[in-house]
Parts: C-alpha cells; sequence; structure tokens
C-alpha cells in the first residue's frame, strides 16, 4: 500500500468513526450489486419496486463505483452515490436497510450498527457450483469473512427449497429466510415486448430477427474465453433468421470483436438479455436456472466438462439429468439446435421446477418491499 493509499485509508477511518455516531436515518435504504459494479440483479429490481411504491416515503440510495457511468433509466426517486466517496461512508453508516447481493467485508466500510438492517439477495436463484461451506478447499480468508457477514445478516432470500437447505447447511446462517423468490426473477413473469424491443434497439437489431445468446461461465485461467465455441458453425446452425449476442462473465476483462457475434458484455442487465434472447447457449453458469424459470430455451454447451469438475468446485447436480439439452461438441450442439423437441423440454422444466420446490411467482421485490416497510415503520 502506498504512502497515499495509507492516510485516504486513515481518513476514511476518521470519518467512518464520525459517521457511526450520526442517527440511523429511519427512512433509508442503500442498495448496490456486484460490489458497486453494476446496476443489476435481484437490489437493482428491489430499488425500482422501492421507488415505484415507496419514492415519497423512502430515501433510497443506490452504490456504483466512480468509474460506472450511470445508466440510462434509473428512476429520479434513486439517488446515486460513489463508493469510497466521503458521501458513501455517511450513507452506509445511517441507512436503516442494507441490500447488496454478495458477501460484505473490511472493503465495504460496512461494521453493522445497532438498529440497521441487513437483507443478502446472494447472486443466483439456484446454482450449479457448490458455495461457501460447501465448496471444497474454500480459502481461508474468504471463510473468515464470510462467516462474519452471515453474523450481519437479518434476512437472507430464497428462490427454491433446495436453496434454502444450501444456505441452512453451508451459509454458517441460521437467521430468518424469506421464501419469496429470486427479484431478479420477477422480470420473466412480466410481459416481455418492452424488454425485447429495448434491448433490440440498444444493439441495433431488427424486430424480425431471433437472438441467440452465448454466455459461459467464468475458467480459473481464462485464456479460452469463448470456451470452445465455433461463432462461424453456430451462425451457419441458426440461419439468416438468427443473430448471435456473446456475453462473458464480469470477471473476464475481455470482449469478443466485432463480427460474427454482437458483443453484449457491456450491457448493464443480463436479465434484460435472457427476456430478448429466444435461446440461450452456456455450460456451467446459473443463467440456466433463471431460463427454467422464465420457461425457455436453453441447451449446456460443455466440451470440458471432465476438466471443468475436476479443477473447479463442486456440482450440486448431475448435469446429466438436468432438464437441458447437453454438447460435448460442435456437431452435438448444432443438432440439439436443429432438433429442440421444446413440448419435452417444458415437461422436463416442470418436473425440475417441481423437485427444487421453485417460489418463484414475480413477486419476489413486493415481498422484500414489505420487509423494508416494516422495517422502517411504515406499516403496522
Amino acid at each position: 500500500m502506498t504512502l497515499i493509499s495509507k492516510i485516504k485509508s486513515l481518513r476514511h477511518q476518521v470519518y467512518l468513526a464520525f459517521c457511526r455516531t450520526l442517527p440511523i436515518q429511519q427512512n433509508k435504504v442503500i442498495l448496490w450489486s456486484d460490489n458497486f459494479k453494476t446496476f443489476g440483479c435481484s437490489p437493482k429490481y428491489i430499488a425500482l419496486d422501492l421507488a415505484a411504491n415507496c419514492a415519497d416515503n423512502l430515501d433510497i440510495v443506490w452504490v456504483l463505483e466512480r468509474d460506472r457511468p450511470i445508466p440510462q433509466g434509473i428512476p429520479e426517486g434513486i439517488r446515486i452515490v460513489r463508493y469510497f466517496s466521503m458521501e458513501y461512508l455517511k450513507e452506509i453508516s445511517t441507512a436503516k436497510v442494507i441490500v447488496c447481493n454478495a458477501r460484505t467485508s473490511d472493503y465495504h466500510f460496512f461494521p453493522k450498527r445497532e438498529g440497521q438492517y441487513y437483507i443478502q439477495t446472494w447472486h443466483s436463484s439456484l446454482r450449479l457450483k457448490m458455495i461457501e461451506k460447501d465448496a471444497p478447499q474454500l480459502p481461508a480468508d474468504y471463510e473468515a469473512y464470510a462467516q462474519r457477514d452471515s453474523a450481519k445478516i437479518d434476512l437472507l432470500l430464497s428462490g427454491c427449497r433446495f436453496s434454502t437447505e444450501i444456505f441452512r447447511r453451508a451459509f454458517w446462517y441460521d437467521g430468518e429466510i424469506l421464501e419469496s423468490g429470486t427479484p431478479r426473477c420477477d422480470i420473466f413473469f412480466q410481459d416481455p415486448k418492452v424488454i425485447r424491443s429495448k434491448v433490440f434497439r440498444f444493439f441495433g437489431i431488427p424486430e424480425e430477427k431471433k437472438l441467440a445468446l452465448y454466455a459461459p461461465t467464468f475458467r480459473k485461467d481464462g485464456t479460452d474465453f469463448l470456451c470452445g465455441m465455433n461463432l462461424d458453425q453456430l451462425s451457419t446452425s441458426l440461419g439468416k433468421d438468427w443473430c448471435i449476442g456473446c456475453r462473458l462473465h464480469p470477471n473476464l476483462n475481455a470482449e469478443i470483436p466485432e463480427g460474427i457475434a454482437i458483443p453484449m458484455s457491456k450491457y448493464p442487465d443480463m436479465q434484460e438479455l435472457l427476456v430478448a434472447c429466444d435461446l440461450l447457449i452456456t455450460d456451467y453458469s446459473s443463467s440456466m436456472f433463471d431460463m427454467a424459470v422464465a420457461k425457455k430455451r436453453c441447451i449446456l454447451y460443455v466440451p470440458d466438462l471432465e476438466k471443468y469438475t475436476a479443477s473447479e468446485r463442486g456440482l450440486y447436480f448431475d448435469i446429466a439429468k438436468l432438464p437441458f439439452p447437453i454438447a460435448h461438441t460442435m456437431d452435438e450442439l448444432v443438432n440439439h439446435i436443429q432438433n429442440f423437441d421444446v413440448p419435452a423440454y417444458y415437461d422436463q422444466l416442470s418436473v425440475f421446477l417441481s423437485e427444487i420446490g421453485s417460489f418463484e411467482t414475480g413477486r419476489a421485490a413486493s415481498a422484500v418491499r414489505n420487509v423494508v416497510c416494516h422495517v422502517c415503520g411504515l406499516m403496522p
């Protein structure tokens, strides 16, 4: 750490100590997602619901990194503050309710005060890869701050009974779990036309086209960011009525060049891309389960399945028993695309959603709003 960084850190700690002497503001809610990088995931949909229904009674604050542009379309009822600013330290210290979708650590300057209420949404409705205590060889430093974070949580959100069981077993948490679904999945229960048109206009896609979205997950080495995908062959198999979008994992500092596929990694909201697409091709990403909730087509392209399962975290499901068609080669992927059995797929999705005990009804954000309003004293 440089001398300047040390001075800034000391200054922040002094100011944070002062801010913690200020009274907690009963009507203030502060939210962020993905460590301040995006306006997205479940906190976004909670913020939008609060702004639409409680803007006159709540002070709603959203936190973004300093260099992140403010996304278009954020309602006036949501204030933007920048992470690591003095203003942020004041807001995090005086907010009644704190909402985020990942673990907090010293980096967040959030030593929870008595009287504050912390809602942890987590960042998936369900996941394939094991998390937290379930994950083998969890780094010791992560485990330490994960346990400290769990000790602060007042409410954890769950999208299905299977997730609740994971949280109870592996999250170092025995507090209240709200089994009302995943706010980021509410969008799948709304009319998709407006979102689809918004996405298509953003990328200049003709309305009559269909969209196939390729969204591989993160690999530890990060070298082959397309993960074996042959975009030329994919384009040929789909035909002229389709266009291809490609969204890389946010942990990858890479982007595909303009050409066969449309780069979509910088689009602010993955959920809107899932609404807009007609087919998702992924591998081990939890977005597959969002597509199950949306009852939309998804194919798993996993040419490195054996290597991935041997080197990455363990999996909660036998991938071969999931409802999604699986392709190990490009030829298999093409075959699945050209011979997709839609009725059988929908039947398998229904069975799967029943087996995991899905709580998704499209009203998850409103359920959180009721909790926030109660905590803030806006309802009995």
